[in-house]
């Protein structure tokens, strides 16, 4: 078995206080209602490892930094991540050694050298970054398949559902059957084959063409070499030429664009310019009419009547008001200098007036002569565009194109006409090609065929231990079977037929108590092969889906399972931990079992305690 992971406890920082949930013990089950918070609890509890497939909840991303402190062995470690950004980096610290420098890793797209946080704790447990042909397994793939069950996949797809080459491979590695010198042997048994059938088709591509009549003999192919010599070399020359005027096109059409942006400033500068002048004149010509009226109302004669009362005025003394009766001798002067002033302050206005509309004027016909030009070089820019730029573009490509395929074909006919005899030649290369891949096979098989055996004993023993731990959570479990090959399964129950996973009749308790039972035989066989190398962690999320509703009983056995591979101690002293969440409280209390309530009063991240 691989290394112990306890898990001691999950702090997050909200705002600038830091809170904290202590897991204490190696049994905690997370219990509250569904939609309490449980789930989100789960993935956020490994989430600072590095993970990139963990979600982000709301509560989550809302934390500035989500830290864990946990245990490998008997060294404890801290890493540290930021709950908003899933790309930020991990900070890792050996919390037993002070003069350990505190690490900065990154989640992913690590530069060249450079180790992910996911593969430093990969190191930590002992497992490699395993890879076959694309599949390069990653801390996700392990988590995923051995480490958890999900509740959107626990009762509804085999071991996390993986696809099937990653699942296959995690498991692999997971028992011990994969090997590095292995996959090393089947990888240069695959390019042995690969370059084999290379040369196969090389010289299958050569006799048909001269089959074709198109290769008679060596002189002939010297004539084609040459021939395509000159057509690659003409080739060439035009892709030069078509490349030289597609460069001069994008710089006309560049200079067309930058004079439609000078035409289209001025545009709108001319635009804004009448404008400016239209409005100045409507303000003058509501100043003329201001001061014509004024001058209008004084050259109006004055009232014989009372302005108050209406009746007719008494005749005055000379120099008094006949109105008020008051001295007013200059009354006739300076009524005339105001009607001077007022007609000369008219005849201002009118010459202004008459300065605006011809600066309207002005403006309005530079305006409809930008808006001209701006329209014309737009024109010019897309006729450019459509006539000249697209053409040239298009032929420039058609030419390397055309080039390209010629230099091709010098190459292939330059290598045939290396050889005078070029079948011989290259049934020479496929002969050495073919002794290379039969060697190669031959050592992947021998290798394979010690491996095999290895496998089905380590699959026989794991089938046994599955049995046993599907007949203790359900009694009436017959019989047991994986696949040495692809590790699917096959079960049978008392009066029913053996199915396989995705054939049993509907989701819910038999495919739990599947999966489950799956990753516990998994531990126990990790307890007496030292080739396995399961982390004793266990992760589950609602392991009674489906089982309380159907048989109460059977999610008891299950739930005492669990608690039962607790007690079992790894190679180095620690207990398999188990971490679960489920929706009812323990029918009774457990030793060393520890209930984390959830709830919408008791939110696992809202109303957890302050750190200390």
């Amino acid at each position: 078995m691989g290394p112990s992971f306890v898990i001691e406890k999950l702090e997050f920082q909200r705002g600038d206080v830091w809170q904290v949930r202590y897991i204490k013990g190696l049994v905690a089950f997370l219990v509250g209602h569904s939609g309490a918070g449980k789930s989100t609890a789960l993935e956020a509890l490994l989430y600072p490892l590095g993970l990139t497939t963990a979600t982000i909840m709301p509560e989550v991303s809302a934390c500035r930094q989500i830290r864990l402190t946990f245990r490998v062995a008997s060294t404890r470690w801290q890493v540290t991540r930021s709950g908003s950004n899933p790309r930020a980096r991990v900070s890792v610290k050996n919390l037993d050694d002070d003069t350990e420098p505190e690490r900065s890793l990154p989640v992913k797209n690590a530069k060249a050298g450079e180790v992910t946080a996911g593969a430093f704790i990969l190191g930590l447990l002992g497992l490699p970054q395993a890879a076959r042909g694309a599949t390069r397994l990653e801390l996700d793939d392990y988590y995923n398949t051995v480490l958890a069950l999900r509740q959107h996949t626990i009762a509804f797809a085999f071991l996390g559902g993986a696809k099937d080459d990653v699942r296959i491979l995690v498991l692999e590695v997971i028992l011990g059957l994969w090997d590095a010198d292995l996959a090393g042997l089947e990888k240069n048994a695959a390019e042995t084959a690969s370059s084999f059938n290379k040369a196969k088709a090389d010289l299958a591509a050569f006799k048909k063409l001269r089959d074709k009549g198109g290769l008679a003999d060596p002189d002939r192919v010297r004539s084609d070499y040459e021939q395509k010599q000159r057509e690659h070399a003409a080739a060439a020359n035009a892709w030069q030429k078509a490349d030289a005027a597609l460069k001069s096109a994008v710089g006309e059409h560049g200079r067309l664009i930058a004079l439609h942006k000078a035409a289209d400033a001025d545009r709108r500068k001319t635009a804004k310019q009448a404008t400016v002048a239209h409005e100045k004149l409507q303000g003058a010509t509501a100043e003329h009419a201001r001061a014509e009226g004024a001058l209008g109302e004084l050259l109006t004669p004055p009232s014989e009547d009372c302005t108050n009362c209406g009746q007719p005025l008494p005749e005055r003394e000379p120099g008094r008001c006949r109105q008020c009766g008051q001295v007013c001798r200059d009354a006739a002067d300076q009524r005339e200098r105001k009607i001077a002033a007022a007609g000369a302050r008219v005849e201002r206005l009118r010459m202004k007036l008459r300065s605006l509309e011809a600066a309207l004027t002005a403006a309005i016909a530079a305006a409809e002569k930008a808006e001209d030009t701006a329209a014309a070089a737009l024109q010019a820019r897309d006729t450019y565009d459509q006539h000249d730029l697209q053409p040239a573009r298009a032929a420039a490509q058609q030419a390397e194109k055309t080039a390209h395929g010629l230099s091709r074909d010098v190459a292939r006919l330059k290598q045939w006409l290396e050889s005078s005899d070029y079948i011989n030649t290259q049934q020479q290369v496929i002969d050495a090609a073919k002794a290379s891949m039969e060697k190669a096979e031959a050592a992947r098989d021998a290798a394979l065929a010690a491996h095999e055996v290895r496998r089905k004993e380590v699959v026989a023993r794991w089938t046994e231990l599955f049995l046993v731990r599907l007949q203790q959570i359900n009694p009436d479990v017959e019989t047991a079977y994986i696949d040495s090959t692809d590790f699917t399964i096959r079960v049978k129950e008392r009066d029913n037929p053996d199915k396989t996973f995705a054939e049993s009749s509907v989701a819910g308790s038999p495919r739990v108590i599947t999966n489950v039972a799956m990753l516990l035989s998994l531990r126990d066989l990790g307890r007496t092969d030292p080739a396995v190398r399961v982390p004793p962690l266990m992760i589950i999320d609602s392991p009674l889906a489906d089982l309380g509703a159907v048989d109460q009983t059977t999610g008891l056995r299950l739930i005492d399972t669990l608690i039962d591979i607790a007690d079992d101690s790894s190679p180095d002293g620690y207990a398999c931990q188990v971490i679960a969440a489920i929706n009812d409280p323990l029918p009774h209390p457990y030793p060393g079992v520890r209930e984390i309530p959830v709830a919408t009063d008791n939110r696992f991240f809202d109303h957890a305690p302050r750190s200390a």
